[in-house]
């Protein structure tokens, strides 16, 4: 293949040669070399050739090792960028797909090196399934042809087909793509008949070495690694590749043997001599895929599971070997979970394989009482025979398997021995407490890799459902917490079974007098190990508190971690505390939470936090803690005041110890400011000193900081205007002109930087109504009219009304007039003009040339509320600003359209009214107004008509306009200064102070008269209007037919 093909636009020719030296210099030490080869390297994406001589660099194999490894994964890359898109840059085009597929199989079939043969596995598997079966129809096929053929032969090519079909079997089977699936389960059958003759045949060969003393040789140690790999399609093929694993016969061969040879090796395991110490870690390996077999057909394929030939007496056997383990738990070394590998999706677990064993029976259990008590939903369609079958199934499992003696044995053991605080943990404790704190507290899937949280979830499932069996019993052995005798070891058991049940036994156990008498003394307990108990105490507190705690009885739990955070108790250790610490987070959003009640403890608990932050070196554990302390300020509102200062004296120590890049501390540190400004409201005004320069500085030039820091540096802002009374300070308004600048530029935070503009417009209108400000408001307010997101232009209109209005009552008519200038100038109205124009123009079309307007109607109905707002004001202003952008006649012609249609489009009545108020305001004008009003009497009466049907009572009080206020508006203990300026405005508002019926009647009176009188008006005007729309207005004022 001739790849000397000249590039448009790149430097260098592709040619083999040429590609090898670039891929050298990828490689090198040399920082400026690298960067030229990786710009080499995408400049020659865009040439045709470039993939299919990747590939053939790779399978070079008298090229250097570094050179092959970088070509396979720039394919890999390339694979996964450009395969599937053809319209997307540099695609691969089909001729050069077909050559690379033709080559795929080479390049990790007899390969030697594992890992260059995993990344061209992973290439074919990506390909396969993207391509397979449409546009490459016999991958499987030649797999199949690839297994047969070497499965006597070659044991270095059996392995690298193996790894091939792998890699292929998981892409397919967690592809979401019927035709994925489908296509998997098309070759399903013949796959897992093949594969189950290599497995059994080289199983059988290294068992049998081994047995021998003969596992010395290469041979032997290939064949452990093919009979791995293997299994490992295998089990995916059996769970992935049937619907109904249990009705194929060599499916149940295969699980026949699975069990069979999960005892063999198991006992090989138990019993091997020292000279086959190092295939120990093998036979572990196939004895985990066995495991995982068995879990998933449970998970996955629940009446298949029970259908399968012995697997009841497989699970009372797992739950043997878990019972024989439980009796070693305490002196087990535990389960650490390692690092991902690329081979496999989830990371590692290393640990005694016996544990690791019975936690995989443990999680085998639970699946079978979830299976019998919370059966997995489908929406595919089964036929009756198959459901039957399938609730045929799980009867079995739910009466011969989990027994009632079965079932108090799992829980009794489950209790009493894997509950138990081991010496390893203990020493773990010791050696690493933050690290191990911070472990325990990890949730999620950590039940998958450690026994005592498996045992945890089993324990739970077993006392959900069977409470009629096990509570009496679990209750009983409560009470042994009270024997003075008990150890330290057994009372922690206790107290985590006490926990665990809480929402399950609260009923019939009494919680709070147990808590009275034992708790409280085990809480000051000072004998060796009583840290333990301490620590387990206040994670109990948190799982009863809400559940079952009195309003009489929380001051003692206040007092017991009060007592669990006190540093000077030398046995309140640093794991202690910071559970104490983790676990007070619970009880403060419990809902019975009361600031006033937790006033006393207040002062030495956010001390006592504080404190320990000081102690800790952990970012996650400080992050924790913070929390608890922005909860505690939140749930205790006001009360907070008395320790304001305290808190905030604290934070900026916080804040610098975080550095220049922890910014998640210096976020929980804005949390919390913002927390105490809401629960402290005008009094925080105080601390603006120190918190706007944070402010500052999150929202300044530095592109990190505002990346990360952003957020809540906004939400703070906010806080900040809306509890400031006014007048502002001057360094609260010279950031004014910050939120300005990106309200205009409409990043991501627009929304949160239009409602802090809106809070300096309703806070400090003086100071933005100067020169300053006025008009660089009117441009941001402008840039969010023109936002893609409503509510954004929603909440513009509303803070540009707000701005009309206080520049009117602030400044009269020249305030108004000035306003109303810039709005000119600054192309605000000529924005809102055009747009309607341009909406008017787009009305006028139709048929196959109608076109859309700019705007939608909801935004039109937002544009005419900002010029009604301006005609209820001052009407020859607005008329002036018409005058002043055309002739009046010919912008009244399109704009009085375009207004009048969108009345049908407003969905909130108060907006309603003030295009009403506007419009009529316009009748109050002499000529040349007063002609063109007259011209459009129709429209006139219609929506006076249709608008105050919406707004006016139709009972016992006929024409009173509901939204006129006939009480002023009250406050509430939680208003902010914010709120009660906008009350103000609201209440002041001329729609909720004016008439409307009457509003419009003086008014059309005044025209009548200005056009020779009533029946002059009659005779030349009215007599346009139609009849039936007179009579509705006329009517307006009348007593309304419900029924009608």
């Amino acid at each position: 293949m001739n790849f000397a093909i000249e590039v448009p636009g790149a430097a260098t020719p592709l040619g083999f040669q040429e590609l090898c030296r670039i891929l050298q210099l990828a490689n090198s030490h040399d920082n400026s070399q690298r960067q030229a080869a990786g710009d080499q390297l995408s400049s020659w994406e865009a040439d045709l050739e470039y993939y299919p001589a990747l590939q053939s660099v790779y399978l070079d194999r008298q090229l250097p090792r570094e050179i092959r490894l970088l070509a396979i994964i720039q394919l890999k890359n390339g694979v996964e960028r450009h395969w599937r898109h053809f319209t997307v840059k540099n695609a691969i085009k089909p001729t050069q797909k077909q050559a690379i597929r033709e080559r795929l199989f080479e390049g990790t079939v007899g390969e030697g090196d594992r890992q260059l043969a995993l990344h061209n596995a992973l290439v074919l598997s990506k390909v396969l399934r993207m391509d397979f079966p449409q546009d490459w129809p016999d991958p499987v096929t030649k797999i199949i042809y690839l297994l047969r053929r070497t499965k006597d032969g070659s044991q270095l090519e059996l392995s690298g087909t193996l790894m091939i079909l792998l890699r292929v079997v998981k892409e397919l089977g967690t592809a979401r793509l019927q035709k994925s699936q489908t296509s998997l389960k098309s070759v399903t059958p013949e796959l897992v008949y093949v594969l189950g003759e290599i497995y059994d045949v080289k199983a059988s060969t290294w068992i049998s070495a081994l047995a021998n003393g003969q596992g010395e040789s290469d041979e032997v140690r290939l064949a452990i690694d093919n009979s791995l790999t293997a299994f490992k399609v295998l089990r995916r093929l059996l769970v992935a590749g049937y619907d109904y694993p249990h009705k194929d016969q060599t499916v149940q061969q295969v699980w026949s043997l699975s069990q069979n040879q999960f005892g063999q090796l198991l006992n090989f395991y138990q019993n091997s001599p020292p000279t086959m110490a190092s295939y120990v870690d093998i036979v572990g390996k196939h004895l985990i895929q066995f495991t995982k077999l068995h879990i998933e057909m449970a998970e996955m394929h629940a009446a298949s599971f029970a259908s399968l030939p012995n697997s009841l007496d497989l699970v009372r056997a797992y739950w043997d070997l878990v019972a024989n383990f439980a009796e070693v738990f305490d002196r087990s070394d535990g389960i650490r979970k390692g690092n991902s590998s690329a081979d496999e999706a989830k990371p590692k677990a290393s640990g005694p394989l016996l544990e690791r064993l019975a936690l995989k029976g443990l999680l085998l259990i639970r699946a079978c009482v979830r299976m019998v008590h919370r059966p997995k939903q489908t929406i595919r369609y089964r036929s009756k025979e198959a459901i039957q079958e399938q609730h045929q199934a799980i009867d079995v499992i739910k009466t011969d398997l989990l027994t009632n003696d079965l079932v108090t044995q799992m829980a009794n053991v489950i209790i009493t021995r894997l509950f138990i605080f081991r010496k390893a943990d203990l020493d773990a404790w010791d050696e690493e407490p933050q690290e191990w704190e911070q472990e325990q507290d990890c949730q999620g899937s950590s039940y998958e890799w450690e026994i005592r949280p498996c045992a945890e979830k089993l324990f739970l499932d077993l006392l959900t459902h069977f409470k009629h069996l096990l509570l009496q019993p679990l209750l009983s052995y409560f009470i042994t917490i009270q024997d003075p005798q008990t150890d330290i070891v057994t009372k922690e058991a206790v107290y985590t079974a006490m926990g665990l049940s809480a929402p399950l036994v609260c009923d019939g156990f009494d919680f709070e007098g147990l808590l009275r008498s034992i708790i409280l003394v085990d809480a000051q307990q000072s004998r060796p190990l009583c840290q333990i108990i301490r620590r387990r105490i206040a994670i109990v507190l948190a799982q009863w508190i809400p559940v079952k705690i009195s309003k009489e009885t929380r001051p003692l739990v206040y007092e017991i971690f009060r007592h669990l955070l006190n540093p000077n108790d030398q046995h309140n250790d640093v794991v202690v505390r910071i559970t104490a610490a983790r676990q007070f987070k619970t009880v403060v959003e419990d809902f019975g939470f009361e600031g006033e009640a937790f006033l006393p403890y207040a002062s030495d608990v956010l001390t006592q936090l504080i404190d320990l932050l000081q102690e800790v070196e952990i970012d996650e554990t400080k992050l924790a803690i913070l929390e608890t302390t922005r909860s505690l300020i939140q749930h205790m509102e006001t009360h907070v005041s008395r320790f304001g200062d305290f808190v905030m004296n604290s934070l900026p120590g916080i804040w610098e110890s975080a550095g220049e890049l922890n910014y998640m501390m210096k976020q929980a540190v804005l949390a919390i400011m913002q927390t105490l400004v809401n629960s402290m409201q005008t009094e925080s005004a105080k601390y603006q000193p120190m918190i706007l320069p944070l402010i500052a500085e999150a929202t300044g030039g530095n592109a990190e900081m505002y990346l990360y820091l952003i957020d809540e540096a906004l939400d703070l802002w906010v806080n900040v205007l809306s509890q400031t009374a006014p007048p502002l300070s001057p360094q609260l308004l010279s950031l004014a002109q910050t939120a300005i600048k990106y309200l205009t530029d409409q990043d991501e935070h627009a929304r949160s930087y239009i409602t802090i503009v809106g809070s300096y417009i309703v806070l400090a209108p003086e100071t933005l109504l100067e020169d300053q400000f006025r008009r660089p408001v009117l441009t941001a307010l402008l840039a969010s009219l023109g936002s893609r997101h409503r509510d954004h232009i929603t909440v513009a209109t509303k803070h540009t009304d707000t701005f009309i209005r206080l520049s009117h009552d602030l400044g009269g008519m020249p305030g108004l007039r000035l306003i109303v200038q810039d709005m000119v100038e600054t192309g605000f109205l000529t924005k809102i003009f055009e747009d309607i124009h341009d909406a008017y123009e787009a009305h006028q079309t139709t048929g196959p040339k109608k076109r859309s307007s700019r705007v939608s109607n909801l935004v039109l109905t937002d544009y005419f509320a900002i010029l009604s707002r301006i005609a209820v004001i001052d009407p020859t202003i607005f008329v002036e600003v018409l005058a002043s952008l055309s002739p009046l006649d010919q912008i009244w012609s399109w704009l009085s359209a375009e207004w009048f249609s969108s009345m049908d489009s407003v969905a909130d009545i108060s907006r309603s009214k003030l295009n009403l108020l506007a419009l009529t305001r316009l009748l109050e004008l002499p000529e040349p107004m007063q002609k063109l009003v007259l011209m459009k009497l129709q429209e006139y009466f219609s929506m006076w008509t249709s608008t105050m049907l919406q707004i006016l009572d139709d009972g016992h009080n006929p024409g009173n306009d509901l939204l006129v206020l006939n009480y002023e508006p009250e406050g509430s203990e939680w208003d902010t200064q914010q709120t009660v300026r906008e009350r103000a405005l609201w209440a002041s508002d001329p729609l909720r102070r004016v008439q409307s019926l009457l509003f419009v009647k003086e008014r059309l009176h005044n025209l009548a008269q200005a056009v020779g009188g009533e029946q002059a008006f009659q005779d030349n005007w009215a007599v346009n209007v139609d009849r039936d729309v007179l009579a509705g207005f006329q009517a307006l004022d009348q007593p309304r037919d419900p029924d009608a």
